[in-house]
């Protein structure tokens, strides 16, 4: 089961190569320094996880500032700000995948030291995969078996036999088993701690499932704050553990959440539960964190009263909205943007995120995606003619939401979160 954005497999994203990149901690300088100022200011460190690092990184100072390349050393780019400048961008390049297709993902976060000055950030190696023995013939009502490894999954048939899901990150993951009923998840086993292996499976083999692993239905959840004409489904629940599982718990209730066993359950797991509105031109969400026990009410934002579409050119600028909130928190602005050099021909589907703080947009009211064609190792430019899909985003609430979705295969998550969102999209030809 996968979540795809311009056909991008967003939970399940095959990466290979990684590219080892040199020292460098260089002085910025650029928009918004002082005119020969030698005076140093903010250092601001981003720090890339997992095995895969991007095979370019750049940076800018403050909001005019042109980008420029930078080294990594021990996985993390540094550079110092100038003087008085706040502002900054960051911005790499993940080696390019296959998942169907050719992708290659750019990533740009454009914030200020009031926001951060340290990012956590990935290109994971998604290089593995699990091969799982099961037996759920003990659970009445099974129609399906869903196989989970971190926050990617996959579906079978049948109450015994072996499910297989790969494009994994390789490291330490949980794995869970989840038996699904007509009515939603039914069972679930959970394994702590597999250690998963690059280009080879891992074998790991689940008890057979008993009455103890049986899904419980007992928190209420209330959703408010649905926009009037909106189509609603409720709600839906992931179940995430501290070993970064994250599974797919979503029942036809609308008045309580499923919860995980009791003797599948650990300390520091947590619930996340997510609330949508779809309009016809936007989609309103909420999401947020809660225990096992606890009573969960949650609103969903106000809708936009119009959803521009961005100026049409090869990068294009959106307009800014940060109002309809009620969650307190940043708003953090973004847009995604895809196109071919050659379309329908076999070469890589360039995807271009973008992430905008409202401290660094300041009075600004529009932002527009960078061009970095012309740094080293980043994307081309799209072609004239080309065609170009699009995604806005606005969010609000904690943590700060620029940690990019599309590189990691998972949001931005922690026990403690409250976060909702507003989106829309659309598509345009290159001039």
């Amino acid at each position: 089961m996968f979540r795809r954005v311009f056909g991008i497999a967003v939970s399940r994203i095959a990466f290979g190569l990684t590219v080892a990149m040199g020292l460098a901690s260089l002085t910025a300088c650029g928009g918004g320094g002082k005119p020969g100022s030698n005076q140093l200011g903010t250092t601001i460190t981003a720090s890339f996880s997992g095995q895969t690092l991007p095979q370019a990184v750049a940076y800018q100072a403050g909001t005019g500032g042109t980008f420029q390349t930078i080294g990594l050393s021990d996985a993390t780019a540094t550079f110092t700000l100038p003087s008085g400048v706040d502002a900054y961008g960051v911005a790499f390049v993940c080696p390019t995948f296959l998942d169907g297709y050719y992708f290659s993902n750019t990533s740009i976060i454009q914030a200020t030291t009031a926001d951060t000055t340290t990012l956590s950030l990935s290109c994971p190696s998604l290089l593995g995969a699990v091969n799982a023995t099961y037996d759920v013939s003990a659970i009445p009502g099974v129609l399906s078996v869903d196989l989970y490894a971190g926050y990617f999954s996959t579906e079978t048939g049948g109450t015994t036999g072996y499910v297989e899901v790969g494009g994994l990150p390789t490291g330490t993951l949980d794995v869970a088993l989840v038996a699904r009923g007509s009515n939603g998840p039914i069972a679930l086993q959970i394994l702590r701690g597999v250690n998963v292996a690059a280009l080879s499976n891992t074998n790991v083999t689940f008890p057979p499932m008993t009455a103890a692993d049986d899904v419980g239905t007992s928190a209420p959840v209330s959703l408010t704050g649905i926009p009037s004409g909106a189509t609603t489904s409720g709600f839906a629940t992931r179940y995430n553990t501290s070993g970064g599982l994250s599974i797919d718990l979503n029942s036809l209730s609308l008045t309580t959440h499923p919860t995980a066993p009791s003797s599948q359950s650990q300390a520091g797991d947590y619930y996340l539960i997510e609330g949508l509105g779809i309009l016809p031109n936007q989609v309103v969400t909420s999401e947020i964190t809660a225990s096992a026990t606890s009573a969960v009410t949650f609103a969903l934002p106000a809708p936009l009263p119009s959803t521009p579409a961005p100026t049409v050119a090869a990068y294009p600028t959106f307009q800014v909205h940060t109002s309809g909130f009620t969650v307190a928190g940043p708003v953090v602005n973004s847009a995604s943007i895809q196109y071919q050099l050659v379309p329908g021909a076999a070469n890589p589907f360039y995807n271009v995120y973008t992430y905008v703080t409202q401290s660094w947009l300041g009075s600004s009211s529009t932002f527009t995606v960078p061009d970095l064609s012309k740094v080293a190792g980043f994307a081309p430019a799209p072609p004239s003619g080309s065609e170009e899909p699009w995604i806005y985003y606005s969010t609000a609430g904690t943590p700060l939401q620029f940690n990019p979705l599309q590189q990691t295969g998972a949001e931005s998550l922690t026990s403690t979160m409250s976060v909702q969102s507003i989106r829309y999209n659309g598509a345009f030809v290159t001039p």
